[in-house]
């Protein structure tokens, strides 16, 4: 009986002296912690994120943390998830915490194995905005800049007469100002053409100026007014307001209305070239007597009345038809929709936008979309005069967040939302309980021992 009270008091020993050595390997138990979290002076929106730092602090698993709720960081709930702050940290070290990467300045002992709320305040300084751009001008001379938006859009009135107070170009505010590419307008020139191009057949130029970057349009169009001196003007002519088309190398008419009572020619213009006032002379209708009497002897091959008729109709359609113009193409974007407002990551939205020709005759334009300022795709479409076509865009994005849509001059957005992850419960420290139990065993192996060792006496 004695070898065998002895055999288990050795017994007992050994398992109490192993059990120092393994506990001595063990890591610390985390440091929990959750709590409210503000953003300048705000709840700070979901998707924030919360990180702790200090020396030893590992990075992973909950630490850091991104907020699915607004203005909260981890759980007060006991099964809820927390930033979980472990790694080979002494006891006491201190903790730093970070929002969004920047420091909150707070700081907070390292205590093995405990919960605590910890409220989380940081402010944020949001660079300065970039300066907004702007239009460079030299319009008769003058030089000068306008404010124009991201997306085109003139944010001021732009008036400009040329030295001699005969020409006068008017760009109303929040008119859309494109380069040929689609592009906002970064310049802008007025000057007087010193070499136009010839004026048609049996017609006077009587000015032109130059206005670049050719191909810039502009939606409404801008106003061109031409004043003029009548004494100057010869007798049996027509002012006209015409630009130069230089594929067809020929002078094109421009709807124009002429004030003669303050000698004044308006014009709207919604493209930039070469313009130029030209002297047309006025077709006087011919005169009875200018008709040549029919000889008798060619009564017979006179024709009937109507078939007379019907030949002047002809001929008057076919003058008319030497002197009506065509108006160039004229494009107008218009209607902008975003398919859906709210998506998931990866899943695809669409934007439309309809595309107008106003014009008199078929052309082409591009439409370009950005993204949060970044030229994202662009499409050309051709639309006939006075149709209008429907153009589309397929986006997707991964990252959750808020995202700005523009297509020429025209602005919207949408929002990525993240999916809401249920985070898994933290690990069970299997190190810590096979200690535990250890310690249990040694404690009742000894208290047996110390039964048997009465009783035996």
């Amino acid at each position: 009986m004695r070898k065998a009270t002895i055999f288990i008091v050795v017994a007992l020993l050994l398992t109490l002296c192993s059990v120092p050595v393994y506990a001595a390997d063990m890591p610390p138990l985390p440091h929990a912690f959750y709590g409210d979290v503000t953003l300048n002076g705000s709840a700070a929106p979901s998707g924030t994120r919360v990180e702790a730092r200090g020396e030893g602090v590992e990075t992973g698993t909950y630490n850091p943390i991104t907020t699915t709720e607004r203005g909260k960081y981890g759980s007060a709930d006991p099964l809820g998830a927390k930033l979980i702050v472990q790694g080979d940290i002494e006891e006491g070290a201190t903790i730093t915490f970070y929002v969004n990467g920047k420091t909150t300045g707070q700081t907070y002992p390292f205590d093995s194995g405990e919960t605590t709320p910890l409220p989380l305040s940081v402010t944020i300084t949001a660079p300065p905005p970039p300066p907004p751009p702007t239009v460079e001008t030299s319009i008769f001379g003058i030089e000068g800049s306008f404010s124009i938006s991201d997306e085109g859009v003139i944010e001021e009135e732009i008036v400009a007469t040329s030295e001699d107070e005969k020409v006068t170009i008017t760009i109303e505010e929040g008119t859309i100002a494109l380069d040929i590419e689609g592009e906002p307008l970064e310049t802008l020139t007025a000057a007087v053409e010193p070499s136009p191009p010839e004026p048609p057949e049996n017609t006077h130029l009587i000015g032109a100026y130059d206005f670049g970057p050719d191909g810039a349009t502009f939606d409404p169009p801008m106003t061109l007014t031409w004043s003029y001196d009548p004494e100057a003007v010869p007798e049996g002519v027509d002012l006209v307001i015409a630009y130069y088309d230089e594929v067809n190398e020929e002078w094109v008419w421009v709807p124009c209305e002429i004030d003669i009572e303050n000698n004044v020619i308006t014009a709207s213009v919604a493209h930039f070239t070469t313009f130029a006032v030209i002297a047309v002379p006025v077709v006087a209708p011919l005169e009875e007597e200018e008709i040549p009497p029919v000889e008798e002897e060619e009564e017979e091959e006179i024709l009937p009345v109507e078939e007379e008729e019907e030949i002047e109709e002809i001929e008057e359609i076919e003058e008319i038809e030497e002197v009506v113009t065509v108006t160039p193409a004229a494009f107008s974007v218009s209607y902008l929709s975003v398919s859906q407002l709210e998506v998931e990551p990866g899943e695809a939205v669409t934007i439309t936008v309809l595309v107008a020709n106003t014009g008199g005759e078929s052309g082409s334009y591009t439409v370009v979309l950005k993204i949060d300022g970044v030229k994202e795709a662009e499409k050309s479409v051709t639309v006939a005069a006075g149709e209008s076509q429907d153009v589309n865009f397929s986006v997707t994005r991964e990252e959750a967040g808020s995202y700005t849509v523009a297509v020429n001059g025209l602005s919207g957005s949408f929002t990525v939302v993240a999916p809401v992850v249920t985070p898994a419960e933290p690990g069970v420290n299997w190190a810590m309980i096979g200690g535990i139990i250890a310690g249990v065993i040694v404690a009742v192996g000894l208290g047996v021992f110390l039964w048997m060792r009465r009783r035996a006496y």
